[in-house]
């Protein structure tokens, strides 16, 4: 198998001060996580139905998404209209909500750059820093579930690559109206399905099954076993159709990124970026694997399928993931 070898850079970890939510003890490590097959998965999986592990590997992947997305969009974590949103008041501070926050690095890197807003990240399980930003606390919800702030009373809710969390985007969107003040603004950002190809190359006009059908197989498999789950692959290119159709936001832009895959690209910066993203996509394989080995799909079946895929990683031009920025304002 081949392997792009990426440096993981150390956390920054940062003194917060208490809270008065209570710290997660060793004991209750059990409630929230379970072992299968060597890899760490969220423990309760009744109304979550994501399937990734949420262990070291992943929590590596995801964490040099967030620097090469960092470096696509332009050098920031947002787009729109974020910093008048998030300006100083008289008053009350502003409350900024991530979603699925995960390891907490766009929480952190957002805290710091708006100090005076208290932001919130949540998840499913405790995977965050334990040494936050003395403006960051994180909290254990399961997002598809209602949160515990009243009714306009929020100003920005980001939400990254969460559509494996929820059965039922529209919740994220139905929730999103009730918090948001009037003016606030939510921020999605999503993958959009897979396989593609840059929008200067030809093959971008085809049928991907001619160009990488090994690819277009793996993903084909994906969605069909993410279906099992209740979870709806194709969210990313309707995010900004259903904000619209929601009659709540307005000022919806769509903005499409394109994050390559490999280092077919002549500029050296976006090679940087082309062969993270490799190494991110190649460990995104990995761990979706035994989801599709307890489906009933056979190993050897699955190393033939792998071995197309990183085949056409290595070797197709113009390969690219495409990537959904989605600002909205609350009306």
């Amino acid at each position: 198998m081949p392997v792009d070898v990426e440096e993981d850079e150390p956390d920054v970890q940062l003194g917060g001060e208490d809270t008065e939510l209570n710290e997660l003890g060793d004991s209750e490590f059990p409630l929230y996580f379970t072992e299968r097959n060597n890899r760490l998965y969220q423990a309760d999986t009744a109304t979550s139905p994501y399937p990734l592990p949420v262990d070291t590997p992943e929590n590596q992947r995801v964490n040099a998404l967030h620097k090469a997305l960092y470096q696509l969009i332009g050098r920031a974590n947002y787009i729109g209209p974020v910093t008048e949103v998030l300006a100083p008041q008289e008053g009350p501070r502003k409350i900024a909500i991530d979603l699925g926050c995960g390891t907490g690095q766009w929480v952190m890197e957002m805290a710091r750059e708006f100090p005076h807003v208290f932001f919130f990240g949540l998840d499913v399980v405790p995977i965050a820093t334990r040494y936050p930003e003395d403006n960051v606390q994180f909290e254990l919800h399961d997002i598809g579930e209602p949160m515990r702030w009243p009714n306009g009373s929020v100003d920005l809710i980001h939400a990254r690559s969460i559509f494996m969390t929820v059965r039922d985007y529209s919740i994220i969107i139905s929730e999103a109206a009730r918090l948001l003040k009037s003016g606030g603004m939510f921020l999605s950002g999503e993958w959009g399905s897979f396989p593609a190809f840059h929008p200067t190359f030809p093959q971008a006009m085809g049928d991907p099954r001619d160009y990488v059908p090994g690819l277009d197989r793996f993903y084909r498999l994906l969605h069909s076993v993410l279906a099992t789950r209740g979870i709806i692959h194709a969210v990313a290119s309707t995010v900004h159709q259903r904000l619209d159709v929601s009659g709540a936001f307005t000022d919806i832009h769509e903005h499409i990124f394109y994050m390559p895959i490999g280092t077919w690209s002549p500029d050296p910066g976006t090679q940087i970026l082309g062969k993270r993203n490799r190494a991110a996509l190649t460990k995104f394989m990995n761990s979706i694997r035994p989801i599709f080995v307890a489906a009933g799909e056979s190993e050897a079946d699955l190393e033939q399928l792998y071995n197309e895929c990183w085949t056409e990683m290595y070797g197709a031009s113009g390969l690219v993931s495409v990537y959904y920025l989605v600002p909205a304002r609350r009306i």
